[in-house]
């Protein structure tokens, strides 16, 4: 009797546990729905002749039938996945995985499959966006107004595994400026600006489990943004993550960014620590080779040597972090320094932070989040001339001027997926109105609106 009961109870159980696993996977033998996007996908693949067995007139998608039989005519594609063009294997990487659990069930090796489909991938961003004095230069008593202009950029990049732990990453950048009020009486100056492009990424990368190698144009960010943030350089770039820390160095021509005539060769390096689950500690720096042609306009003749200009020398350190206070506030606060051979009575230190509340998400229509910047930036503290950093905003009317501090609000909501909206609004003073002969910039707008796709 104890006997029957122990295999009355093995039964039932193994009746139970099988009944969970169907519950959790599609029964393979119910029909697919005859609206079903798998239809037209498998007749395109058997159209193009990568479904042995079968002819144009064999397979219509006009009966409807079971997930097993789709997984089997899937599978047969897959055996000739090489004679696949890209938009075919991507039909078969997206049917193989609707199918997966039928295919498995029938023996038929995925990773093989997927070992050799086409990794090339597309991608792209585009841009519009309405800004006024976007680089600080007009001050509160300018007797022409502000400046203004508007800007519509598209960024067309591409993506690809060549070997094992080998890609390439690369993209195109297209840009034009339209209706171009200098502030200084001067409007609608688009010369030079209509439709220009050129290479905006081109690298090759290798990557293991905790090394990274990149050669090439490839983008960087330093710490928290405020010396450099996701733009390019022309070099090379190590990172190697050493238990929680990522540590990263390299070596690259600044130019790919910000410049056009001269190289401006530059040392750079960054520390990244996850000191918890939602706080992040950095420390970066950047150190260009200050070449003796590297100059950039002042409006001061700070050297006395009466060219009005200032060697374009950086040598900045920063330390900063970045704490998810909770589900929806965030904080970043970030200090900057610049070592570099500046004037005596240079302004060399600053530091900016972001208050964050929301919760946006980039594949999620009417997510949002709402900002509030402080920047207290010294006139040689960042680069407010190449403007490679992370600010909305300049960072001071040119690097050696005067500088900016104040506040900043926007927010950044998502009209749809992929489809963002960012407004913002700064009202900035010079960094020491004693220096500078003044007291405040006229006010800064921006207006963007962004997508991917």
């Amino acid at each position: 009797m104890r006997k029957q009961f122990l295999v009355s109870a093995a039964v039932v159980g193994v009746l139970s546990f099988s009944s969970v696993a169907l519950a959790a996977q599609a029964n393979p033998f119910t029909s697919v729905p005859k609206d079903h996007w798998a239809y037209s996908a498998v007749e395109k693949l058997v159209h193009a002749g990568l479904v042995d067995g079968y002819g144009d007139t064999d397979f219509r998608g006009e009966k409807a039938i079971s997930r097993y039989e789709m997984a089997e005519l899937v599978a047969k594609a897959m055996a000739n996945v090489d004679k696949a063009d890209d938009v075919n294997k991507a039909a078969l990487d997206r049917l193989s995985k609707e199918y997966s659990d039928e295919l498995r069930n029938m023996g038929v090796r995925l990773t093989n499959v997927e070992n050799r489909m086409s990794s090339f991938k597309w991608y792209g961003d585009a841009r519009m966006r309405y800004q006024t004095n976007y680089n600080s230069n007009i001050t509160e008593n300018s007797k022409y107004g502000n400046s203004s202009r508007i800007q519509e950029r598209v960024r067309l990049g591409f993506y690809g595994e060549i070997a094992e732990n080998i890609s390439v990453n690369g993209r195109l950048k297209m840009e034009n400026t339209s209706h171009n009020n200098d502030g200084w009486g001067t409007k609608n100056d688009d010369s030079g600006q209509h439709n220009s492009a050129y290479l905006d990424l081109l690298s090759l990368d290798w990557k293991n489990k905790d090394t990274k190698v990149s050669v090439g144009r490839q983008s960087v960010t330093l710490g928290q943004g405020i010396i450099w943030n996701d733009n390019p350089i022309d070099g090379i770039y190590v990172s190697e993550k050493l238990g929680r820390a990522t540590i990263s160095a390299g070596w690259g021509d600044l130019t790919a960014e910000n410049w056009k005539d001269n190289t401006m060769d530059a040392f750079l390096a960054n520390i990244s620590v996850p000191i918890s689950s939602k706080t992040t500690f950095t420390t970066a720096m950047l150190k260009t080779n200050g070449g003796a042609n590297n100059t950039v306009s002042t409006m001061r003749d700070n050297y006395g040597d009466g060219t009005w200009k200032s060697p374009f020398s950086l040598e900045q350190y920063s330390v900063g972090f970045n704490s998810q206070l909770s589900s929806k506030v965030n904080l970043l606060v970030e200090g900057v320094t610049n070592k570099a051979d500046v004037p005596d009575n240079a302004q060399k230190n600053g530091w900016w932070s972001r208050l964050t509340y929301g919760n946006q998400q980039w594949n999620t229509a009417n997510t949002y989040n709402v900002y509030l910047d402080y920047v207290h930036l010294g006139n040689y503290a960042v680069d407010s001339t190449g403007w490679g950093h992370i600010l909305n905003t300049a960072g001071g009317n040119g690097y050696g001027n005067d500088g900016e501090k104040g506040l900043g609000i926007g927010i950044s909501y998502m009209l749809a997926a992929n489809t963002n909206l960012d407004v913002n609004y700064y009202k900035l003073k010079a960094y020491d109105s004693a220096v500078s002969g003044f007291d405040k910039y006229k006010d800064a707008y921006n207006v963007s609106l962004c997508f991917s796709f």
